[in-house]
């Protein structure tokens, strides 16, 4: 029997929240076929799925994140063992704390905010920056290296209007108020002038593939979306 050829394996973490993750691996082998003949030459991936993990938002904006940081490492070291050799943390505010990682670890991760920066590069359209309000209140766009070449283009919701953006967040990881919150976004596209928005959190990634099944959205609106960004890459053999 011929040996089986060794694959790169694509290391997913999750469970931040649990339905947000699952629907990132659906993507993923959503985008496989058309780039696979055969189903045996689909991307390999394992999820490794923790809801353990304390809200990240609470932890680091109280600085009590260190809790955090030590479970983080422990699944990060975890999926390596399982033969990942990229990882993405299905969390854009868990992103705070890849400065603090080993090494090692972090040359794994693939930072979502890169892949996002990555593509702003090549459009200068206005984008709205849909995340929670950890993400928000920690920076983590405005400290990006990147920051600087973007920031012209990057819109964030006014306060008012991120706490009811979080708060739908938190209905969507219960599998509740997807109509309500692609609605909501709508909206804020149209209040803030933005034609595209940026998923600055794996729930969001969820409702922007449910926000664009809509035909006049779809023609209206665009989304950079690092989850998707990542799937075609994975598909096409580039990561």
């Amino acid at each position: 029997m011929a040996a089986r050829e060794e694959r790169r394996v694509l290391g997913i973490l999750g469970g931040m929240g649990p339905l947000s993750s699952a629907e990132f691996l659906k993507t993923i082998y959503e985008r496989s076929p058309q780039t696979c003949a055969r189903e045996q030459e689909s991307p390999g991936v394992v999820l490794y799925s923790d809801p353990t993990f304390p809200d990240r938002t609470s932890a680091f904006l109280s600085g009590t994140g260190e809790a955090v940081r030590v479970q983080l490492v422990e699944a990060l070291a975890r999926l390596s063992q399982l033969g990942a050799d990229r990882i993405v943390i299905c969390c854009m505010t868990m992103h705070h704390l890849l400065p603090d990682l080993p090494d090692g670890l972090r040359a794994r991760v693939v930072s979502l905010l890169d892949v996002i920066y990555e593509r702003l590069e090549q459009s200068r359209r206005r984008h709205l920056v849909l995340c929670s309000t950890g993400t928000q209140k920690l920076r983590l766009f405005q400290r990006h290296p990147r920051w600087e070449e973007g920031a012209d283009f990057i819109l964030f919701p006014e306060d008012a209007d991120q706490e009811r953006l979080h708060e739908l967040i938190y209905e969507l990881k219960c599998d509740r108020a997807l109509p309500e919150t692609c609605a909501f976004v709508e909206t804020l596209l149209q209040k803030y002038g933005a034609g595209s928005f940026v998923v600055g959190c794996s729930e969001i990634h969820m409702m922007a593939k449910h926000f664009f099944k809509d035909d006049a959205r779809r023609r209206a609106y665009e989304c950079v979306d690092p989850f998707a960004l990542v799937a075609e890459d994975l598909a096409e053999g580039k990561l």
